[in-house]
């Protein structure tokens, strides 16, 4: 059975998929050889890795959307601040990834300060919760509207790699971040239950890896396919293990902590655990703190001490 890691994305711009995938594939793999040494990061190396890339359809929604057009000036500055926040990241030795130096991180907490707070706060219970989503979060507010195509096609390029390397009977590491938790969410439900599908039912993802999550979040979880039943078809039943991670201060993954939302999957057998961890986020994007970057999570010794485990 070959590994296979299968990257999704987040939301907001971004840049080409062969550039967003090394990005990430250095990332975790700088955080194995850091934690855990050259032979873990060549076994690494040799694992194949693909990533579920949806990035030039948000570039074209937010471009048409936001007010700010996504042209190849912003592409290559986006590039070359990633770069950047990546080469700062690789300079935390595994003992460094701290609240200390979390706060030490150049204009701590001035991004969304408080705004997770609004959104999980009586706001959120009052219906609220939806436009503050929006305002903050377009792209993921405009994936749940049913009459447009958009978060239909953003699944369509989670389901083509994932369909495939079950399938082909590939022992998966599925890594999430943000929106595309929610799509992987979707897309697994989908294989679990919609005939189309039957020909993979009895295939699982051995490792489910959620990064910067909303799926804790009311306004979000009513949204979820399956989220209208009251069965175990509610939920998919194509996962082994679910590990969730959430950085302090992530505004997107302000409901930190899956384990209670879903726990009639694992009362009903549907997944042998859900795990949830915090680390602290070190990235700075753009000059400013960030908690909520992918990097900033995939090189935390927290993600490479799952990924080493999964590699064993």
């Amino acid at each position: 059975m070959a590994k296979h890691i299968i990257f999704v994305h987040g939301r907001s711009y971004k840049p080409e998929a062969t550039y967003l995938k090394r990005n990430w594939t250095e990332a975790l793999g700088h955080g194995l050889e850091r934690d855990h040494g050259k032979r873990v990061r060549t076994r690494y190396n040799g694992v194949k890795k693909t990533m579920a890339y949806y990035g030039d359809l948000s570039n074209d929604f937010l471009s048409k959307n936001s007010g700010t057009r996504w042209t190849k000036k912003k592409n290559d500055a986006d590039k070359l601040d990633r770069r950047e926040t990546l080469r700062a990241l690789k300079t935390y030795q595994k003992n460094e990834f701290t609240k200390s130096n979390y706060r030490n991180v150049k204009d701590y907490r001035a991004i969304f300060d408080n705004v997770a707070d609004i959104i999980s706060g009586p706001l959120s219970i009052l219906g609220i919760g939806d436009a503050l989503i929006e305002t903050f979060a377009p792209d993921m507010a405009h994936y749940w509207d049913n009459d447009k195509q958009w978060g239909s096609d953003v699944r369509w390029r989670v389901t083509v790699p994932l369909e495939r390397a079950l399938k082909a009977g590939d022992d998966v590491l599925l890594i999430s971040h943000s929106l595309g938790t929610i799509a992987s969410y979707d897309v697994l439900w989908k294989f679990s239950h919609y005939g189309e599908y039957q020909h993979i039912r009895d295939r699982k993802v051995s490792l489910l890896i959620t990064m910067g999550s909303p799926l804790g979040d009311n306004n979000v979880n009513k949204q979820l396919k399956g989220a209208d039943l009251d069965s175990d078809r509610r939920f998919p039943g194509n996962i082994e293990r679910w590990i969730n991670v959430a950085a302090r201060d992530d505004y997107i993954a302000h409901d930190d902590t899956l384990d209670n939302d879903f726990k009639k999957m694992l009362k009903r057998g549907l997944v042998k655990s859900i795990t949830d961890k915090d680390v602290y986020n070190l990235a700075v994007r753009h000059g400013k703190s960030n908690p909520h970057h992918s990097t900033g999570y995939l090189i935390t010794p927290t993600i490479s001490k799952i990924v080493k485990n999964w590699l064993d």
